[in-house]
């Protein structure tokens, strides 16, 4: 299994990443999985449910993309910029 180094995953914060065929901006790490929060850069907005189910307001769309395959032996091939960016240990 790989091992990725949480302060070089701190580098991705705030680029552009494509995640299937999707610009997006990385907008929070969860260095536990390791994991991408990421949000959409299209114009595409989704109505977001509240708590309780509640129909809220519309807000871009958000992924949480792990940054491993499912394997954990290589990157996720749904983020081939990550090959571009040293962060295994």
């Amino acid at each position: 299994m790989l091992r990725i180094d949480s302060e070089k995953l701190k580098k991705l914060l705030d680029r552009t990443l494509t995640y299937q065929g999707i610009p997006c901006r990385v907008i929070e790490i969860l260095a536990d999985d390791p994991a991408l929060v990421l949000r959409d850069q299209q114009d595409c907005r989704i109505i977001q449910a509240n708590q309780y189910g509640d129909a809220g307001e519309r807000l871009p769309r958000t992924f949480t993309v792990a940054v491993l395959d499912a394997q954990g032996t290589g990157l996720n091939p749904d983020l081939p910029e990550l090959a571009t960016f040293d962060l295994l240990i």
